[in-house]
């Protein structure tokens, strides 16, 4: 129970690696405020896990309005009183899939949402929790990036660059915070297979190339979840300030095999 008694706000806890951390800090004891902008599956999730003896709540939550931000956090603290962790991992991971492109492709609408949800809601939401952290003199905040953020990958130009800032500002608040008593930490995921990707992995052809371009297998929300709960957990007091990449080895190469790449890049769902 590494997290017994804590009030963790994870986001974009509706799927994939969210749902995943979500469940699994609830069975470590942690009361869990489930944000996201689907409804149905959030509001799914939540029932799971009280179902499985948890304690979870669900609350619509667009993380780019700075009012939903801040009525997430209010929530979790009017309910349970505090606020321990926050888990900013919403991001418009279908849209990456379906029509991020290179810059001079890239459409602008496509850029504003990518940076707004993926970025800037890290940002609002931080700066809501951020506040309840200081007064309570502890709290830990984990921000999803990617592996893409590390090495240039073809044609996800929004995706890359809203994912590296939260890199540099994971870093920076960090930096800013230590004094109140929080810990501020990144995770770098590499492949993972989740619901909104599933498309590219039945393929055979992409998921062959996608599982070339790792010494291990592709990832499993599971795999992140676990990290993140390290990180949250006090096990983790002397972290703070880091990226954590855990990608089955995908970063360890000097390069990646640039044909598997392509037919990965080139494949469609």
């Amino acid at each position: 129970m590494l997290l017994q008694d804590r009030v963790a706000l994870i986001t974009g806890a509706a799927s994939g690696i969210g749902k995943a951390a979500a469940r699994l800090f609830a069975r470590e004891g942690a009361r869990v405020l489930l944000a996201d902008v689907d409804e149905d599956n959030g509001r799914d999730v939540a029932t799971e896990i009280v179902a499985a003896g948890g304690t979870a709540r669900f609350i619509r939550t667009d993380v780019s309005k700075s009012a939903d931000a801040a009525r997430a956090v209010r929530t979790a603290t009017e309910a349970w009183g505090r606020l321990d962790i926050l888990y900013n991992n919403a991001a418009p991971t279908r849209l990456c899939n379906e029509r991020d492109r290179a810059v001079h492709e890239l459409d602008e609408a496509v850029w504003d949402t990518m940076i707004n949800v993926a970025l800037k809601g890290v940002y609002l939401m931080s700066k809501h929790a951020l506040p309840v952290m200081m007064h309570q003199r502890h709290g830990v905040i984990l921000n999803t990036s990617t592996v893409d953020a590390l090495l240039a990958e073809p044609a996800v130009d929004s995706y890359t660059a809203a994912k590296g800032g939260i890199i540099a500002l994971s870093r920076a608040m960090a930096l800013n915070y230590a004094k109140h008593g929080i810990r501020v930490n990144a995770i770098s995921p590499g492949y993972v297979v989740t619901e909104c990707q599933l498309g590219w992995y039945e393929n055979p052809a992409a998921r062959a190339a996608a599982e070339a371009l790792h010494l291990t297998r592709l990832g499993r929300p599971e795999d992140i979840a676990e990290l993140a709960l390290f990180l949250a957990s006090d096990k983790a007091e002397f972290m703070t300030g880091s990226n954590v990449v855990i990608d089955g080895g995908f970063t360890a190469f000097k390069s990646q095999p640039q044909a598997a790449a392509e037919t990965f890049f080139r494949t469609e769902p």
